[in-house]
């Protein structure tokens, strides 16, 4: 236990340094007509949909900041049409972050210092999970504005990264948009998809360790409920697609079902949210793509085995009692109204409690309410 606080205190303190001397850089390098973007993992959603509306109409320089390895196909389309490639750990990348006139990010950039020039966290989803920042290699992650689609969650996560709830913009999550584009039938079958489908997507509890973050976190629950929710698609000639959290330790294999990640994804040129809208329900737990996959109005379960072990703070803590769609009973039918779909007046009626955005351009909902206040130039 030593040797991972030890060096998270390491980790701490170069990012404090690090910190430190942007603020200080940033102060005398000149701004540019540019703007930087970055995102975790790099086929995210909110960011790859901001880039792309960025590129289609700020009069600036786009510049997108990555960690390495092969470029996604949505990245390199974009680079095609003038989005600029940068590596995060080079001086170039470093530049680009100084004379950018704003920042956007999913999960922070260089230690999130305070900085005079607007950073827009486009964060990575609305939902009931706690968000709290970790106490050791983790930190406040200094935002001026905060995106999101609903104000009971929106406001309370921006509350987090002490954003107050003027300079929250909830014009939808820009990711969403992808849920409306067609998914031809052979990038699907390249994905071992060959008929209907609905999607398990878990939050993860075990962390594997990405950059400055630490493994950490409650262990995985066990499988309790899927093998009723795989006979019960088979019947209806529905196959289980299980998309894993890129940050889960655990892939959350299933018998008979069909496994995707980040990697198989991009070989099969399928996005996340292209994924989701292709599909016909989806099951899930405390994580935020609930939120998101209400605009679809297709049925929702959610399988929570840990519901009473569970160790990150609910917000609110009652949600699972409202949630929009079957919270999985172990001991009564599992996933039986999930399967008949007998929840659809339940739906709409969440998606106002929470004040759902229903946009299908929330990325350039979001660059318009950008101009508009001033932290981008034109567009």
């Amino acid at each position: 236990m030593r040797t991972p606080t030890l060096r998270n205190g390491a980790v701490s303190a170069v990012l404090a340094t690090l910190r430190v001397t942007l603020r200080l850089l940033e102060r005398v390098v000149p701004q540019s007509r540019s703007v930087v973007v970055t995102a975790y993992p790099e086929t995210e959603g909110n960011g790859v949909e901001v880039a792309r509306a960025l590129v289609d109409r700020y009069a600036g320089r786009v510049v997108w900041l990555r960690d390495g390895g092969p470029v996604p196909p949505e990245i390199q389309a974009l680079a095609a049409r003038g989005l600029v490639l940068a590596p995060k750990a080079s001086a170039r990348g470093l530049w680009a972050y100084l004379r950018a006139e704003a920042v956007l990010f999913t999960h922070g950039l260089y230690g999130s210092p305070r900085l005079r020039k607007p950073v827009v966290n486009l964060w990575h989803g609305d939902g009931p999970k706690g968000i709290a920042p970790s106490k050791d290699a983790g930190r406040l992650i200094e935002s001026t504005y905060f995106v999101g689609s609903t104000p009971l969650f929106s406001h309370h996560q921006a509350a987090t990264f002490g954003v107050p709830a003027d300079r929250v913009l909830l014009t939808g999550n820009p990711r969403t948009d992808q849920l409306w584009r067609d998914v031809e039938p052979d990038r699907l079958a390249a994905l071992g998809i060959t008929a209907d489908f609905v999607v398990w997507m878990p939050t993860f509890r075990t962390a594997r360790a990405v950059g400055a973050m630490r493994a950490g976190g409650p262990v995985s629950p066990d499988r309790a409920g899927l093998a009723e929710l795989a006979a019960g698609l088979r019947a209806q000639g529905r196959q289980l697609v299980v998309k894993p959290h890129p940050m889960d330790a655990d892939r959350r294999d299933w018998p008979g079902a069909v496994t995707v990640d980040e990697t198989a994804l991009a070989a099969a040129g399928v996005t996340l949210y292209e994924l989701l809208g292709a599909s016909s329900g989806l099951v899930t737990d405390y994580s935020s793509v609930w939120v998101d996959y209400l605009l679809t109005d297709r049925p929702i379960a959610f399988l929570v085995p840990d519901r009473d072990t569970y160790d990150r703070a609910l917000h609110p803590a009652d949600v699972l009692d409202w949630a929009p769609g079957e919270v999985v009973d172990l001991d009564r039918e599992p996933f039986a109204r999930f399967l008949a779909d007998a929840d659809a007046g339940r739906r709409r009626e969440v998606a106002a409690r929470i004040g759902l955005n229903l946009s299908a351009t929330s990325a350039d909902d979001l660059v318009t309410a950008l101009v508009k206040l001033g932290v981008l130039g034109s567009a």
